[in-house]
């Protein structure tokens, strides 16, 4: 296997253990969170601390390049494992509410340090005819992570001992941390002594809060002032970083006309599918289905796993196969979201499966090949700082994505009660919207590969 000759083995290992630890936290709090209000309270803050945790990856994961530019290849991917490991702890021991939302911000920016410095790994030591490979395996570790992850929550949330979820998981970061210190090639540090950027920053930060606050408001106007108010926030954020000397983000990262703008805007898109996607696809099964609680995690874990045989299926990809399958992946996506909604409103549970299925495979054959594709068309001298973003952009597309779905859904009526008849109507806009989603993501990666494809490097 490629991915495991050539001394790229340890390197395949220790990334993948990397993506892993971020994977599975996200699975974890999400079961263990009755059993942490239960026993500290802060019932009124339960959906924060996944909120917050967001947050402080997208700042974590913003911030990457720079603490690779500045501290060095292995010290920065050091640094990056020593504050999640600190995180970790942090999560383990709080005595209150407040304690334990303060930990997962800082776990969070662990998390999202790790996770963007690993992809600026796989950008420098995959060479492209096998990075979709890698980023297939990555695919296939969330996969993974998503099956064990409420497992080992649900474990400890069983013995009502939810502080040992977290310390479960303190041996693998430590081993994380001492692999990364023996493993990473280490580059010379910029030569330019680099300040933390703290108020863009804190900007995007700003920015990520006010389109999470969105999920505490049923009033739409309410909602659409937040996301208005975010999507500013984030504007100014990257429209001060392109002007800085010390960039969060390649440049032209947000342009329409450039590649590196298009593959960001396709990352963006495929996670607002996927959120607006699974968000409220639980309830609706609930209610217009009878699904049991059993079943909905069985659904996830097949939109799972159809995204990583999609990923696999695509992988090795190269010339014009890999170009077009990145636009008929996510045409896939879009008729097959459409086929999904169909099937939630007058289907059975059957089609349910297997349409949810192949969004995920249409999803995880696009995301791949857009990933690599971005690897490739990054301008000189930027290829570190564009695959370390990614993550950013990504996460961005999850919180708006969500607080899009929300909008949707209040807007057509959701808080008027969960009657078949409301939850019927809300389940149409809701998963309408949705399709629309991967068919303009569509025209996003025809637009980059159609033209985008001469920029590539190393072709």
């Amino acid at each position: 296997m490629d991915l495991l000759r050539g001394g790229l083995g340890p390197y395949t290992i220790l990334l993948n253990l990397g993506i892993a630890l971020h994977a599975i936290d996200i699975f974890v709090i999400t079961t263990i969170m009755p059993t942490v209000v239960a026993d500290i309270g802060g019932i009124s803050f339960y959906a924060w601390t996944s909120m917050l945790y967001m947050v402080g990856t997208i700042v974590g994961s913003a911030a990457g390049g720079h603490f690779r530019a500045r501290l060095g290849t292995r010290r920065g991917y050091v640094w990056g494992g020593l504050i999640l490991l600190v995180g970790t702890v942090a999560c383990a021991i709080p005595p209150d509410m407040g304690t334990l939302l303060a930990a997962r911000v800082l776990k969070g920016i662990g998390g999202g340090l790790v996770i963007a410095q690993s992809m600026a790994l796989i950008s420098d030591l995959y060479a492209p005819s096998i990075r979709t490979r890698i980023l297939a395996t990555i695919s296939t570790t969330w996969t993974v992570a998503s099956f064990f992850g409420p497992g080992i929550g649900g474990v400890f949330a069983e013995f009502e001992y939810w502080r040992g979820a977290f310390w479960a998981q303190a041996p693998f970061v430590i081993a994380f941390v001492l692999m990364s210190w023996k493993l990473i090639p280490e580059k010379p540090i910029s030569e330019t002594l680099r300040q933390l950027p703290w108020r863009r920053l804190l900007m995007l930060a700003a920015g990520v809060m006010s389109v999470g606050l969105t999920g505490q408001y049923k009033d739409p106007l309410a909602s659409t002032v937040l996301i208005l108010l975010a999507v500013f926030l984030v504007w100014i954020t990257f429209r001060r970083d392109q002007a800085s000397e010390t960039k969060l983000f390649p440049s032209h990262a947000l342009s329409l006309i450039s590649p590196v703008g298009l593959a960001y805007w396709s990352y963006f898109l495929i996670s607002i599918t996927y959120t607006t996607l699974l968000i409220f696809a639980p309830l609706f099964l609930k209610e217009l289905h009878n699904v049991t609680p059993l079943l909905l995690g069985y659904l996830s874990l097949v939109f799972s796993t159809g995204w990583t045989i999609g990923s696999i299926a695509v992988a090795g990809l190269t010339g014009m196969r890999e170009r077009s399958g990145s636009v008929i992946g996510m045409v896939f996506a879009a008729v097959t979201t459409v086929a999904f909604t169909i099937s939630i409103l007058s289907g059975t549970i059957t089609m349910i499966t297997v349409w949810i299925t192949l969004v995920g495979f249409g999803i995880g054959v696009t995301n791949v090949l857009m990933t690599n594709y971005g690897m490739g068309v990054a301008r000189e001298g930027e290829e570190a700082i564009t695959a370390a973003a990614m993550p950013t952009i990504r996460a961005l597309g999850v919180a708006f994505g969500a607080a899009a779905a929300g909008l949707v859904a209040n807007t057509a009526g959701l808080d008027e009660g969960t009657s078949r008849e409301t939850i019927y109507r809300v389940a149409a806009w809701v998963l309408g919207f949705t399709a629309l989603i991967p068919a303009l993501a569509a025209l996003v990666c025809y637009r980059a590969v159609s033209w985008g494809w001469k920029f590539r490097t190393g072709r």
